[in-house]
């Protein structure tokens, strides 16, 4: 690991634990185990780290999405993402998901996080729709906006549900889930 991916795993630790607010640069600094100084040398200010940090993150997520993805076309379309299994949402993704809606709760106050977060929710919106069109082109554009809509609304209230307030999913959620993505799969088709 080189300093700037010390510095950052650093960044992201401590913004998981402390939350971004009460992350400061010498937190990241002990945490990395290194100097102050050092991390400036490598980053001009919170805003760059966190720049850099949701950069990562965001191809995490596509790196998985896209990893996911390749599966399902491998499988001729009978596997299905692991988002669609008991726990609904895997763990490491809804904790990159949180981090990144920490971080967003920011972008209400500062312009320049709220261009580094609507960056990244574009780069991961423009990823997911040219991977379903490569595997789809015979599917309208509009089925899968509409797709991606409905599942950011989903995932976004699961995660939300799931570690604010402390609650599981309840197993009977998942035929309902795959019934609603039927419908607006139909439904689209159908306008």
């Amino acid at each position: 690991m080189n300093r700037t991916e010390q510095i950052l795993a650093a960044a992201e630790q401590c913004m998981r634990l402390k939350g971004f607010h009460q992350t400061s640069i010498q937190n990241i600094a002990r945490e990395a185990n290194v100097s102050v100084g050092l991390i400036y040398k490598y980053f001009t200010n919170k805003e760059s780290i966190i720049e850099a940090l949701v950069f990562n993150i965001t191809q995490r997520l596509k790196d998985r999405l896209n990893d996911d993805l390749e599966k399902i076309a491998k499988s001729g379309g009978q596997a299905r993402l692991p988002l669609f299994s008991a726990g609904l949402v895997p763990r490491e993704v809804e904790n990159d998901i949180v981090l990144l809606m920490e971080i967003s709760s920011e972008s209400m106050r500062n312009p320049r996080i709220m261009q580094i977060m609507t960056n990244a929710w574009q780069n991961l919106k423009d990823n997911f729709i040219a991977k379903e069109q490569a595997l789809h082109p015979e599917k309208d554009s509009n089925i899968i906006h509409t797709r991606l809509y409905v599942l950011s609304l989903i995932i976004d209230g699961i995660i939300i549900r799931r570690s604010m307030k402390q609650r599981e999913i309840a197993p009977s959620f998942v035929p309902f889930f795959d019934g609603i993505i039927n419908d607006v799969n139909n439904t689209v088709v159908k306008q």
